[in-house]
């Protein structure tokens, strides 16, 4: 009863303006600052990054570092200070929340599955001018290996999907993220239930797409190996940012990190 209480006094946000497609351009964040109402720790402190448009970013960071703020910014579910975030030439303050939201697919930590088919699952949602198939959709999200049987059935999935494995419920989100075909594609920590070979699989087809700026965040370090750049965040600051061999060789957080998680080396930091 709290959390509806609480969820039925949050202001009412307009989305009014045209509900334009936006075009690929490069973002860019110029000294954000953030801190959270009713707290006094910035999320964000003095962050700038340039995104190229078509380009495959990776964000990297202990928890709490910022990286999901970022994306609660650019999606604008937390109010933007004014001339820190931009969309090619455009503040993002003027863009309107819808033509924003429509350009913007995001997928999320948590996979959400409602009671429906496989298919109206994927097909959730606003998607841009021109979405894609779902089954291809589900082909480029690595779905019709375990659940092409399901795609083409009327059976309804529980609530939740409870009858579905974590990662199943995870590459289903990106399913329909992809299914958008927005420019724009927020993947935050979305691999974190995928086997190697599934995850592996998914990477490949999103390297592939050359009209869209992915931005995505991952814990699982491997994933991020090939994209064009890489940032990483520790207590809302980005202290490094590079190519995965150029962070390697600067045998600071990140290889610190790399070393932890993929070769078990220890924080020594020590790379071969």
């Amino acid at each position: 009863l709290d959390r509806i209480k609480a969820f039925l006094q949050l202001p009412e946000e307009c989305e009014g303006g045209e509900e334009e497609l936006l075009s690929l351009e490069a973002i860019r964040v110029n000294h954000l600052t953030f801190t959270y109402p009713d707290t006094t720790h910035e999320a964000l402190n003095d962050v700038s990054m340039l995104i190229p448009k078509g380009s495959f970013v990776g964000i990297v960071g202990t928890p709490g570092s910022g990286k999901s703020t970022l994306f609660k910014m650019l999606l604008r579910t937390q109010e933007v200070p004014m001339g820190t975030l931009y969309i090619g030439d455009r503040d993002v303050h003027d863009i309107s929340l819808a033509s924003l939201r429509r350009s913007m697919a995001y997928v999320p930590q948590t996979a959400y599955v409602l009671s429906g088919t496989v298919e109206e699952n994927i097909a959730f949602g606003m998607a841009g001018e021109a979405p894609l198939e779902v089954g291809e959709a589900a082909r480029r999200a690595y779905l019709e290996v375990d659940l092409g049987e399901r795609l083409k059935s009327d059976a309804k999935l529980k609530e939740g999907g409870r009858d579905l494995s974590g990662g199943q419920r995870q590459r289903l989100s990106i399913a329909r993220a992809l299914w958008k075909n927005a420019p724009y594609l927020l993947l935050d920590d979305a691999f974190s239930a995928l086997d190697f070979h599934s995850a592996k699989e998914v990477l490949r087809e999103l390297r592939q797409e050359k009209e869209q700026t992915i931005i995505f965040i991952s814990q699982r370090l491997e994933a991020l190996t090939e994209t064009d750049k890489i940032y990483v965040f520790d207590e809302g600051k980005v202290v490094e940012e590079g190519t995965h061999e150029e962070l390697l060789r600067l045998q600071g957080v990140y290889a610190n990190l790399y070393a932890q998680q993929v070769e078990g080396r220890g924080t020594d930091g020590a790379i071969d």
